[in-house]
């Protein structure tokens, strides 16, 4: 008997996928929100694991599940629960995709905003659950500063609502920015309230080639003082130009800062203007509403491509972003750094043995950690998670997360073993 026959994970793949090479023991498909309460009463009396699903973009991520249970799809709450568009906020169910919530708000020319790759398959929840973002972090925010009402399932089968269309300080948990980021450990969202805002008149993209890596520290401090306002500042090296670049027409081959403008028509015109001065001796491309389309894409989807084995994402001061990236080989990695955030995002290229990944992680590690941050792997093959530690170094405020799992899910049935600490 092999070990998996051991823990009773099936060996078919009948049931749908947990991520790692583990199956369900059978995947739930409620359609409303007391069909997700009885299934999950149905799952934990009879003690069994609960694994929340959606688009099932990120499988991968984090450590493996930890014991048999069954999968709980629900792309089937996918309803819109009110929209007032004239106050900018939308209650929406957690399976609807983040291209079905663009369409409607398109209507009335909103967006919400948060960069979201895979956006056809990727689900609200999931999005939330992830606490997925992109290159627009650095000027529109991340995603629990859009979140102001979160419904969930616990782990007992009760719904449970935090936050509100009218948002108001309350004593206890902030259930809106506790379940962003909770991986499916604390419960089932089920329906989220966000605020969404107008659509810009105008967007563009400066594609600033740099021939010298020594000068992008410079470069990156000059937006400090800077009268322009980019809402992305997205560093990328060599591969990643080729990568990201080529994939939309731009020239790549080198070093490159693409600066993201949105706002008035009038005032992108004044803000590229104003960088072809500020940074006059430079390569650079326009691109232009329509025209930046693409490459707003390319750089939204580098994070869920896969040119090698690994990709990490490194966090640390802004400051040293610059130093960071250019200790990176680019014959070895892909990387594009949101600088103004300080989160670097970095794919392996090419093949490598867990010795090799080893080295280098621990390495790259050891740099963000001196440097204020840490360092995940957000992808890598499941048999090197362990030696990779996918979550970094051990923070302080892990004790916390326990204790919070604690009060939320004490018999441990949501998500088992996949967050920080095999929580």
């Amino acid at each position: 008997m092999n070990r998996d026959e051991e823990a009773g994970w099936p060996e078919a793949p009948g049931a749908g996928p947990l991520g790692d090479g583990r199956w369900a023991t059978e995947t739930l498909h409620p359609r409303t929100v007391d069909e997700v309460c009885e299934v999950v009463r149905g799952q934990a009396e009879a003690g069994r694991a609960i694994y929340p699903q959606g688009g099932r973009t990120a499988l991968h991520y984090g450590r493996p599940p930890g014991r048999p249970g069954a999968a709980i799809d629900v792309t089937g709450l996918n309803q819109v629960i009110d929209y007032p568009h004239a106050d900018m906020t939308i209650t929406i169910q957690a399976g609807a995709t983040v291209a079905a919530l663009r369409s409607i708000l398109g209507e009335h020319r909103q967006r919400l905003l948060i960069d979201v790759p895979q956006a056809d398959r990727a689900t609200l929840g999931g999005v939330y659950a992830t606490n997925a973002s992109g290159p627009r972090r650095f000027g529109l925010g991340r995603p629990r500063d859009q979140i102001i009402g979160v419904s969930f399932v616990t782990s007992e089968g009760v719904a449970v609502k935090g936050g509100g269309r009218v948002v108001k300080n309350v004593a206890g948990y902030d259930f809106p920015k506790l379940l962003t980021g909770s991986m499916g450990t604390l419960g089932v969202i089920t329906q989220l309230t966000l605020k969404v805002r107008p659509l810009p008149e105008a967007s563009a993209l400066v594609w600033l080639r740099v021939p010298d890596v020594g000068r992008i520290d410079a470069l990156l401090a000059a937006f400090d003082t800077s009268a322009t306002r980019p809402v992305a500042i997205e560093l990328l090296n060599p591969a990643a130009s080729r990568i990201i670049g080529g994939a939309a027409g731009a020239a790549a081959d080198s070093w490159v800062l693409a600066v993201g403008l949105e706002d008035g028509v009038d005032s992108v015109n004044w803000q590229i203007d104003r960088l072809g001065t500020d940074f006059g001796g430079l390569d650079f491309e326009v691109f232009r509403d329509a025209g930046s389309e693409s490459l707003w894409s390319a750089l939204i989807e580098f994070q869920a491509g896969e040119p090698g084995p690994i990709g990490c994402v490194a966090n640390l001061r802004p400051s040293r972003v610059a130093a960071f990236v250019g200790d990176l080989d680019p014959e070895r990695w892909a990387v594009q750094a949101h600088a103004g955030n300080g989160v670097v995002r970095m794919q392996a290229i090419g093949e490598c043995t867990e010795d090799q990944a080893a080295r280098e992680i621990d390495a790259r590690r050891a740099a963000a950690v001196r440097d204020g941050g840490n360092l995940i792997v957000a992808r890598c093959p499941t048999a090197w998670k362990d030696r990779l530690r996918v979550w970094g170094e051990p923070r302080a405020d892990w004790a916390l997360a326990r204790r919070v799992k604690q009060a939320l899910d004490p018999r441990g049935l949501m998500n088992p073993g996949r967050f920080v600490g095999d929580i």
